[in-house]
């Protein structure tokens, strides 16, 4: 009996280690595309940028990430202004505060709902194959263990944003 207790304390002990870290795991991912996200905002340029804007914004649905994105990019700035991360739903009003979306692998099917993908002056980031086709601007993929991106600079100059051509050379260029 007693050695009966010890097998299922270790097979416990075991699983919620395996568990302990896939979060980990998920976190380090979301903390090296939060960094992405930043650069791109650094390298991006947003043709109607409003002048008497206070913050940058970066959204997403997904709590998890913005709970990292918050921690990894505290103090940073984009053209002089700080980063705000904000939670959202997914509502055309509340995405028109956003200067960058980033829509997770499970907030995808509430993105695929929303009527109006074409946002203005938001640049829309995502992680799902096929992104790019269902109205994204850039997407996240991994590869050789590595996360990499491919752009679609079409896309991105008819929501009014320009990406540097320093950007494009690292990513893979997608043309529709």
């Amino acid at each position: 009996m007693l050695t009966i207790k010890h097998l299922l304390f270790g097979l416990l002990f075991t699983l919620l280690l395996i568990i302990s870290q896939s979060a980990s795991a998920i976190e380090k991912e979301y903390a090296l595309k939060a960094g992405f996200l930043f650069n791109f905002a650094r390298y991006g340029e947003w043709n109607n940028h409003s002048n008497t804007a206070t913050s940058f914004t970066l959204c997403s649905p997904d709590s998890s990430f913005i709970n990292t994105s918050r921690t990894v990019l505290s103090g940073r700035k984009v053209n002089k202004l700080p980063i705000k991360n904000i939670e959202v739903i997914l509502t055309e009003s509340d995405l028109t505060l956003c200067d960058i979306l980033f829509i997770t692998a499970d907030t995808l099917e509430s993105w695929q709902q929303l009527n109006d993908k074409h946002l203005s002056d938001v640049m829309i980031v995502g992680e799902t194959d096929n992104f790019i086709q269902q109205g994204g601007h850039i997407r996240f993929f991994l590869s050789g263990g590595k996360i990499r991106f491919e752009v679609s600079p079409d896309r991105l100059t008819l929501s009014g944003i320009t990406m540097s051509s320093k950007v494009l050379r690292l990513g893979r260029v997608v043309n529709d």
